[in-house]
Parts: structure tokens; C-alpha cells; sequence
């Protein structure tokens, strides 16, 4: 079969008989007859198919064996040899090998134009791989300019990858988001769907219901997301795209656990959860552990959280994605900070603390999801920390702790403002809110309020707008009348609820 066949079986999620047809070729046998170029093209899909179907030491056995063939004589097969290593590294998040090996062979092409330009169709089929693969690898060490540029130069080569051009807009659509340019998200998301359709990309239709569905989630929206989640998990069920349903899986568990059905969400975490472990993609893992360490903590087994987080490491010890890295600190800060240990607790501000901090070992960096902004991460920070500040006061009474809680609110609310779509400064806002009523400024919080409904309103996050409407009944209700002067600080973070607030909004973030 030809590089044509091969590609619309792998766009249309056809995999079973692209398995087939590569089995058919025997290219990677000793005595094949294939050409370098005719083995290079095989190998590309064999071990791009593996890897979506889960089966990553597969691809990588496969991968090296043909890494010791000498394709000297052939440029243009060196290069699609390459490209497959590079997708091997990304999937297994070895970045810096990616992003070297992407910019070498770049250094290769240009240094054999004339040898490699014999077949024009040949550079504008596979070189937008190859810029692609380079801003993916960008966009998982957050740099995300960089990761922009690349893609953007994967556009250029569009006539004849319709796939990649897809899979380019759609990445591009998430550094917008991370913006807070939402308009500009779903522009790019549609014309991403719109090339994914012409060519029946069953895998991209999917991954993009996915996300649509987890937008919808965060707005609080469960039909909407259920719908999209079930039209992903249809497509990925068809293709027998085990990373792709693992993803979906976690988010559906993630949306039982926030709707109260905790023995369905454990059923759907540990399902997503365990089949990652056997995939060993530590992106797809890190982003499928959090919710499950959450609801182990949330039902006081930390011993099987431990498990989880053991089998984690083991997976990711080799990963140099900074999104895998903070994924997992995150991971590690709320497990740690769930203990009744003096000295664990210290330990998890020690590194909600660094995260936060802009001189840090991960400078400016923060992302709790994958494909999300960094400043909802750095908002799932400031959620754990105000426990933990909480927690400390209520032994110290040390009002200098208290002062801390709010400035990390007030500076984070700040860079916020900014932000179209912002439902973190929503919830914060709510947050900052409930720390003036424990002061006893009953007036500002009603008025802090407000302004945040509005914003709710203005995006439709329903979850969000009934919930700000009914506090602020609660408040006219309760506190209105409210003598703060005579009831301590301690009775009056328990009146207005802070720590329950803090332990319902962990589960609505991911």
C-alpha cells in the first residue's frame, strides 16, 4: 500500500486493517525488498499506530531496531526516520531529545536542500511534521511563544497534510485560551473541526469533543459536557484509541465526583488511572491522577493515594516536561498536605510556595491540566495554600497569616482582570469575599459578590452564578445583623464556612 493508503487508514482511525496492510509489507524483516524510503514510511505509521493504541515499548523496540540502519544514501528516509523518533520522545515526554533531534534534523534538511528538493512532494508532505512536533515539544515546557512559531510554520506546508494543519489549529487554539482570548479559541477550534470533517479525522473530532466537553465542565454546564464527553468516548471507542478514552474517562469521573456520585467517579478514576499506568504516557497520567488522589483523600484512604502516586513517579521518572513536573508537584503538595503531620503540611506549602514563586526552579511556569493556563493553575495553588494558611491560624492566631491569605488573593485576582473567560476570578472573588466577612466588613463582601455574579453571568457559568446568588441570600439572611466584634476569629472562619468553601471548590479544578 502506498504512503496515500497509509495515511487516510491512520487519519480515519482505521487502525485494525492499517496493522494489517503493514503486517502485509514485511518492511521490517531482514530479507524486505522495500526501498529505505518505502521502510521509513512504514515504520512512521507502525509506530504512530502503536503509540495511539497504547503499545509505546513497542513502538520504541520497533524504532530502535531501525535506528541502527544506516540511511546515508537516502536523506529523505533519514528524515522520516527521524520524525518517528521524535514522536517516540514526545509521547514519552523526553522533550529536550525532541526538541534537539527536531532542530538537528532541521540543520540536516537545510543542509541537503538540493538532495532532498529531487521530490518537492516529499518536504511538503513531511516537513510540517517535523514543526509540529517541535512546537508540541515547545508547548509542553511552556514555551509557548516558541510553540506558537512552530506551528505556525507547520501551516505553511498545508496543501498536502491536511492532518497536521488540524492538529497545528488546534494546538494554536489552546495558547490562545491560556490567554483568556476565548473568541479566538473557538475561531480556531472551528476551523481545526472543519478540516478535521473534510477529511473524516475520527482521533482529532474526538480530542477536540473532549476538550469542548471539560470547557463546559469548568462553566459548570453538565449536559453540555456530558454531551460532548459521550460523542468523544463514541469516537475513541471506534478507533480503539485507549489515551484518547482514558482522558475522557477521567474527566466523566471527575464530573461524578463533582456532582456527589463518589462510587462511580472511583470506578471511572481507577479505570482511567490504571489503563494510563499500561499506556505509560506520563501527560495522559498526570492529568488523569489528581481528581483520583482528591477522592482517595476525600474518603481518608491515603494509603492507596500513596500507591498511586508511587506508580506515578515510576512512570514519569524519566519525563522532562515542566507540565509533567508541576502536574506532579501539585500531586504531591495535596497528598502531603491531607497528612496529620506537622512536618508533611510544611512540606506541601514548602512546594506550593515555590510553585507561586516567579524566581523560582520553575520559573512562571504553572499549568494544573494539560492545555490549560497557567494562571488557573497558579489558582489551584492559592486554593490549597489558603487551607493550609487556615489550618496554621487556627493554632497560631497570628493575624500576619491571615494578611498573607489575602494578598495572594488580591495579587492573583489582579492578574486576572485581564482575562475574557475567567472563572477562577469568580471563585476567588467568593474567597476574598468570605475573608471579609470573617473581618466583619459585611458591606464590602455583599459588594465583592455582586460584581463577581455579574461576571458569571456575563460567561454563563451556572454553576458559579447560583451559587455567588444563594451566598448572598445566606448573608442578608445571617450575617446582616452580625455583632463580628464579639465572636472570635476562630467562631467566625466556622460561621462563614471558609474551609468547607475550600474543600467543595478543589473538586470543581482540574
Amino acid at each position: 500500500m502506498n504512503q496515500n493508503g497509509l495515511e487516510n487508514l491512520y487519519v480515519t482511525g482505521n487502525y485494525s486493517l492499517l496493522i494489517e496492510e503493514i503486517a502485509k509489507s514485511t518492511y521490517n524483516r531482514p530479507l524486505s525488498k522495500l526501498t529505505d524510503m518505502e521502510k521509513a514510511i512504514y515504520l512512521f505509521y507502525h509506530s504512530r499506530t502503536l503509540i495511539r493504541l497504547g503499545d509505546v515499548s513497542e513502538a520504541e523496540s520497533l524504532i530502535s531496531k531501525f535506528s541502527k540502519i544506516d540511511f546515508k544514501v537516502s536523506i529523505s528516509s533519514s528524515f522520516i526516520n527521524q520524525i518517528s523518533s521524535i514522536n517516540l520522545f514526545i509521547t514519552q515526554t523526553r522533550l529536550d531529545e525532541a526538541i534537539r533531534e527536531g532542530i538537528n534534523t532541521i540543520t540536516l534538511l537545510k543542509q541537503n536542500e538540493i538532495r532532498v528538493s529531487v521530490d518537492p512532494k516529499i518536504l511538503s508532505f513531511w516537513e510540517p511534521f517535523l514543526y509540529y512536533f517541535i512546537g508540541i515539544a515547545y508547548f509542553y515546557k511552556f514555551k509557548n511563544d516558541l510553540a506558537w512559531n512552530y506551528f505556525q510554520k507547520s501551516l505553511e506546508y498545508n496543501q498536502l497534510n491536511l492532518l497536521i494543519k488540524a492538529k497545528s489549529l488546534y494546538y494554536m487554539a489552546f495558547l490562545k485560551l491560556e490567554k483568556g482570548d476565548t473568541s479566538n479559541f473557538f475561531n480556531l477550534l472551528d476551523e481545526c473541526m472543519e478540516v478535521y470533517n473534510s477529511i473524516d479525522a475520527k482521533q482529532g473530532i474526538a480530542w477536540v469533543k473532549a476538550w469542548q466537553g471539560q470547557f463546559f465542565l469548568q462553566r459548570g454546564d453538565f449536559k453540555k459536557a456530558k454531551k460532548n464527553f459521550s460523542q468523544a468516548l463514541e469516537l475513541f471507542k471506534l478507533i480503539n484509541d485507549f489515551q484518547g478514552l482514558n482522558l475522557v474517562n477521567s474527566l466523566i469521573g471527575l464530573m461524578f465526583y463533582q456532582e456527589g456520585k463518589l462510587k462511580k467517579s472511583e470506578i471511572m478514576l481507577e479505570k482511567s488511572f490504571g489503563s494510563s499506568i499500561k499506556v505509560g504516557n506520563p501527560m495522559i497520567l498526570s492529568y488523569c491522577v489528581i481528581p483520583l488522589i482528591l477522592l482517595y483523600i476525600d474518603s481518608e484512604n491515603r494509603s492507596k493515594a500513596q500507591e498511586c502516586l508511587d506508580e506515578l513517579k515510576e512512570v514519569c521518572k524519566d519525563s522532562t516536561s515542566d507540565r509533567v513536573k508541576v502536574h506532579n508537584l501539585i500531586t504531591e503538595a495535596i497528598f502531603l498536605k491531607s497528612s496529620s503531620r506537622f512536618s508533611d503540611k510544611a512540606q506541601a506549602q514548602k512546594i506550593l510556595l515555590e510553585l507561586l514563586n516567579e524566581d523560582g526552579q520553575i520559573q512562571k511556569h504553572g499549568s494544573y491540566v494539560w492545555l490549560t493556563s497557567d494562571k488557573s493553575f497558579s489558582y489551584l495553588v492559592i486554593i490549597h495554600l489558603a487551607e493550609l494558611y487556615l489550618e496554621e491560624f487556627k493554632l497560631s492566631e497570628d493575624n500576619q497569616i491571615m494578611l498573607e491569605v489575602r494578598n495572594l488573593i488580591d495579587n492573583h485576582i489582579q492578574k486576572l482582570n485581564d482575562q475574557i473567560f475567567s472563572p477562577e476570578l469568580v471563585e476567588l472573588s467568593l474567597l476574598k469575599a468570605k475573608l471579609f466577612l470573617v473581618e466583619g466588613e459585611i458591606k464590602e463582601a455583599l459588594i465583592i459578590l455582586e460584581k463577581a455574579k455579574k461576571v458569571a453571568e456575563i460567561n454563563n457559568f451556572y454553576r458559579m452564578e447560583k451559587k455567588i446568588g444563594s451566598e448572598i441570600k445566606w448573608i442578608h439572611r445571617e450575617f446582616m445583623k452580625w455583632d463580628a466584634a464579639g465572636i472570635s476569629v476562630k467562631d467566625r472562619i466556622k460561621q462563614v464556612q471558609i474551609e468547607e468553601y475550600l474543600k467543595e471548590v478543589q473538586k470543581m479544578i482540574h
